[in-house]
């Protein structure tokens, strides 16, 4: 089955999806988006990245749109999909308006949702862990709002893969970690799990919150905390996590390896906690 296009309360043909070319996230990427996965019919998680989308259309000052609504277009483009495991991108522009930096508030939101098979990329993850490169971090200064504005993590991702890497993992100019450019970053060292304090320079994962609760209800030490370089280099295992990643170990960073070289004791206790929660459908908002 093709791709499903949900646009502006309609579902339509890919010959029938239009987008003017006045629509401002088209012209300045003002805009936001969310992705939604599922599994065995049933969407996941679909409560928390209804939070994080609120979140975002505060951030950027776009009022005009009812998540409510939203949330019950992505059920009914989820239906017609008829994927049992589907990938569903809801993105959201300020409205059309002829060219202009400044915009104003008549303007009626872009709603755009799409639902395509997500089995092709759940496959394409190793659970034998993968191979990461550092980048800059060139980003904007609001990574906590999920824009997008994504040209910073497409060029790194795709330097990342003509290196034969699966992600780039993102250093700030003070040299720390932030994040990969797709995905959130964890670290063990010690035993202890680390990942980096929230704030605008990291996005507030979904699952990495799903990570953080596992990690507490399982008792696994957990620290948010700024770290360099060169401490992550030396962690015993890192970490990959995202809607579609879910828990993927990083092998290899910078052509050296991380640890044993291969999916660390804390990594995999943790992705067999995530795959349980997803199997009894535990993800209420805490």
């Amino acid at each position: 089955m093709p791709e499903i296009i949900y646009l502006n309360g309609k579902l339509v043909s890919p010959a029938d999806a239009v987008i003017s070319i006045d629509d401002r996230g088209f012209l300045f990427g003002d805009a936001v988006y969310e992705v939604v996965s599922s599994y065995d019919g049933r969407l996941w998680a679909l409560e928390r990245h209804m939070r994080r989308l609120r979140r975002s259309l505060a951030a950027i000052d776009l009022d005009k749109v009812d998540v409510d609504e939203v949330r019950d277009a992505v059920r009914e483009t989820y239906r017609a999909s008829e994927f049992p495991a589907a990938i569903v991108y809801i993105q959201i522009t300020r409205g059309v308006q002829p060219r202009s930096h400044v915009y104003t508030r008549d303007l009626q939101p872009t709603v755009l949702i799409t639902a395509r098979d997500a089995s092709p990329l759940r496959a394409a993850v190793d659970p034998d862990g993968v191979s990461a490169v550092t980048a800059p971090d060139l980003r904007w200064r609001r990574c906590d709002v999920k824009s997008t504005n994504l040209l910073p993590n497409v060029l790194a991702k795709t330097r990342a893969h003509e290196h034969g890497a699966s992600e780039a993992i993102l250093v700030d100019p003070d040299g720390y970690i932030t994040e990969g450019s797709s995905t959130s970053v964890f670290w063990v060292e010690n035993n202890r799990l680390f990942v980096t304090p929230a704030g605008p320079e990291v996005l507030p994962g979904v699952t990495a919150e799903f990570i953080i609760e596992i990690a507490r209800d399982e008792g696994i030490p957990l620290l948010a905390e700024r770290v360099a370089l060169d401490r992550l280099r030396r962690a015993s295992e890192i970490f990959l996590t995202g809607t579609i990643t879910e828990v993927c170990p990083v092998v290899e960073l910078d052509g050296a390896p991380v640890g044993s070289g291969g999916p660390g004791p804390v990594t995999l206790r943790l992705r067999q906690g995530i795959q349980a929660r997803i199997a009894a459908g535990d993800d209420a908002l805490r």
